[in-house]
């Protein structure tokens, strides 16, 4: 229910993306509750991102970041030195790819965790510093290389679960990085009205 009125805060109209992935998880909650729901979910996952077959869309950035498509790239070392600026690493550092698509909205969430902590306690400063680092790695990383997943996601054999959720997590980013670079604008205009 928190998530379904999360993404109905999300959206703008009644036919827009967030809106049809309320629809989606209502009907999803719905048919978790069916028998072999879990099981088909398991096998669908298991084809897109184990195999047996070669995977259609690898979840780590390195991939789309070098001509070989290769895991452990310069960006990995990229993502890993901005999660080690905020004081954070993923749990099996250094034996994961801290570039995987899991990582990286994890510590976003972090990042937003963080903001509102600093918020609460009327911190504007680490509100601006978290705000700002949520901004550069959408730009620098998520913005970048999570098209390109969806893209190749587009080609998964998966018919329920994944479409969806690549659909709303695509719109999300973008929807994320307009509310923040709003939030920072209202930050920075009262801090001038405040020297005034």
């Amino acid at each position: 229910e928190a998530t379904k009125e999360a993404f109905g805060l999300l959206s703008e109209e009644t036919d827009d993306t967030m809106a049809c992935c309320v629809r989606f998880l209502t009907e999803l909650h719905t048919e978790y509750t069916s028998p072999g729901f879990l099981d088909h979910a398991k096998n669908e996952y298991t084809r897109v991102f184990i195999g047996p077959d070669k995977m259609v869309a690898p979840p780590w950035e390195s991939v789309y970041c070098n001509k070989q498509g290769l895991l452990f790239q310069e960006s990995t070392l990229e993502v890993r030195s901005f999660y080690q600026k905020f004081h954070m690493l993923p749990e099996g550092y250094p034996h994961v790819a801290d570039d995987s698509l899991v990582l990286e909205l994890d510590f976003m969430s972090r990042l937003a965790g963080k903001c509102l902590e600093a918020f609460r306690v009327g911190n504007i400063d680490s509100v601006k510093y978290y705000l700002n680092g949520q901004n550069v790695f959408l730009q620098d990383h998520l913005l970048i290389w999570v098209p390109k997943f969806l893209e190749k996601m587009a080609n998964a054999p998966s018919e329920y679960l994944y479409p969806q959720m690549c659909l709303v997590l695509n719109d999300f980013l973008k929807r994320d990085k307009k509310i923040i670079e709003e939030i920072l604008d209202v930050v920075k205009t009262s801090e001038g009205n405040k020297e005034m």
